[in-house]
């Protein structure tokens, strides 16, 4: 979800940790008579053989540089059904994290590299985290592990003109992951952001009852399956990727690929005992090739900075209905540098065709027609005003901020699962059933992020709220309509990110 992230704080250069340098340092004086007659030889060959176990150095030709983040948060939450406390890393590519980075030059303007990202969280308050499984997170899906699974997000190589771009090929961040996302500048895209990290997976409370019916998640993930709630190709793929240089502020990408992710999390046992059988059945990965390009703009006008991006996704197959799939993504903020107020804003489209079911083993992908059996188009939006004040405190940066967020219908997986059959105001009797026909969740939120510059590293704190403002549900033998309420969730967050 957030391939293409970039950090707030400043790159930390690690110059010769393990090369000649420091080892000539560590190492025991020798004179050159130790070395016998021909001193020159041996020094050559111990020199050599220093260069070719070096971190650092590589080889003669290419570098390489460690970089990445380490987050932790302890999180107090609410849910109406139950409460707790929690202390865990963040999610997916959130994670902390650190890379492997290198380049060579082949000729004047013309260089070659590589990305090795690999994820490293330890306990995991994340995507499907509730009051039972507080730490079952996004990669436990794709890994099958809740505890410190070590993931490799990036491995790719590229080719890069300084004149006429970057040709990036291997598993990647494409091109409509996380732009509309990222245009939010306002340096606390880490801590908070549209996409729903953390609060989605708790289980919902029935207003007026003491039970649970379902989880946030079931109205909240989009229906190309890759997100909850924003960022709805927010995944990485193999795919090529091209990168154009920047002109005037503007920069393009463009990428290819197959959309294997999610049908690799469907395939795992570990989504069979999250989620039951119903969404088993889904295009094979040699229907899931996709197309995306994105647009993205940075520019100071005067006292006003710009960040502005939109992004387009076509998907051959649908994960969960194997209809063609449209996806658009904008996002941008507009900041006044001398105050440090400033306002982002984003939104975010899916428009699924008509199900092919002869894409689905059995006949049986979920449709856009008979309710109880409906994969709906969704869109969601949202704002976060900030101040981030430059010179408040003198360790660095003080960002305040709030945030609004709206999802609407999102339900595709709450009818995969039958979900409505459980509220309260579906009628009970052996041959009753209900689907759900619309849905809106509402997100507030507050927070506060401290930059430390001498440390490379940020403090937060964060409030958040969770709720179900609407759920349409219908009776599929009556065809009676009714509404379902719930109860809010609610997360309190302190934490903190240092990078590296």
């Amino acid at each position: 979800m957030f391939g293409g992230l970039t950090r707030t704080s400043s790159r930390l250069a690690i110059a010769a940790a393990l090369g000649l340098g420091a080892f000539a340092l560590s190492a025991a004086p020798a004179s050159a008579q130790s070395y016998g007659g021909n001193c020159c030889a041996d020094l050559e060959e111990r020199v050599a053989e220093l260069e070719s176990s070096s971190v650092q150095k590589g080889n003669k030709k290419v570098s390489i540089t460690i970089s990445g983040w380490v987050v932790k948060s302890m999180s107090w939450y609410d849910s109406g059904y139950n409460n707790g406390f929690t202390v865990g890393d963040k999610d997916y590519d959130l994670a902390s994290r650190f890379a492997l980075t290198g380049s060579a030059t082949i000729a004047p303007g013309w260089s070659g590299g590589y990305n090795l990202t690999v994820t490293t969280p330890s306990t995991t308050t994340g995507i499907n985290s509730n009051s039972i499984a507080e730490s079952a997170s996004a990669n436990n899906r794709l890994y099958g592990t809740d505890y410190g699974a070590i993931n490799t997000l990036y491995s790719y190589i590229y080719l890069k003109s300084d004149d006429y771009g970057t040709l990036n090929w291997g598993h990647l961040s494409p091109a409509s992951d996380n732009p509309a996302v990222l245009a939010d500048i306002s340096g606390t895209v880490i801590e908070s952001n549209a996409v729903v990290f953390e609060g989605g997976g708790f289980f919902m409370r029935p207003s007026g009852t003491n039970a649970n019916a379902g989880s946030f998640n079931q109205l909240l993930l989009c229906s190309a399956g890759n997100a909850p709630g924003a960022d709805c190709f927010g995944v990485a793929q193999p795919a090529v990727r091209y990168d154009s240089p920047t002109w005037n502020g503007f920069r393009f990408e463009t990428s290819y690929g197959t959309a294997g992710l999610v049908n690799a999390i469907l395939d795992t046992d570990s989504y069979r005992g999250n989620s039951g059988g119903g969404l088993l059945p889904h295009p094979a990965d040699t229907d899931s090739k996709f197309w995306d390009f994105a647009a993205i703009y940075n520019e100071d006008w005067g006292n006003f900075r710009v960040s502005a991006a939109y992004a387009y996704t076509w998907l051959e197959a649908s994960p969960l209905n194997g209809a063609e799939q449209d996806i658009h993504q904008v996002g941008g903020t507009f900041m006044h540098v001398p105050t440090g107020l400033g306002v982002y804003a984003t939104g975010n489209w899916e428009m699924v065709g008509n199900a092919n079911n002869a894409l689905c083993p059995g006949n049986n992908c979920l449709s856009n027609s008979a309710p109880g059996n409906q994969l709906p188009d969704t869109d969601s939006w949202g704002v976060k005003p900030f101040w981030k004040a430059s010179d408040l405190t003198q360790l660095g940066a003080l960002t305040i901020y709030g945030e609004y967020y709206q999802y609407n219908d999102f339900y595709g997986l709450a009818n995969a699962v039958g979900f409505a059959n459980a509220l309260p105001n579906c009628p009970a009797g052996e041959d009753s059933a209900c689907a759900v026909t619309g849905s809106e969740i509402e997100r507030w939120g507050v927070g506060v992020v401290q930059e430390i510059d001498a440390a490379a590293m940020h403090v937060y704190a964060r409030w958040q709220k969770l709720g179900v403002t609407e759920l349409n549900i219908q009776d599929l033998e009556t065809l009676e309509r009714r509404t379902q309420g719930f109860d809010d969730n609610n997360l309190f967050q302190i934490g903190g990110i240092i990078f590296f």
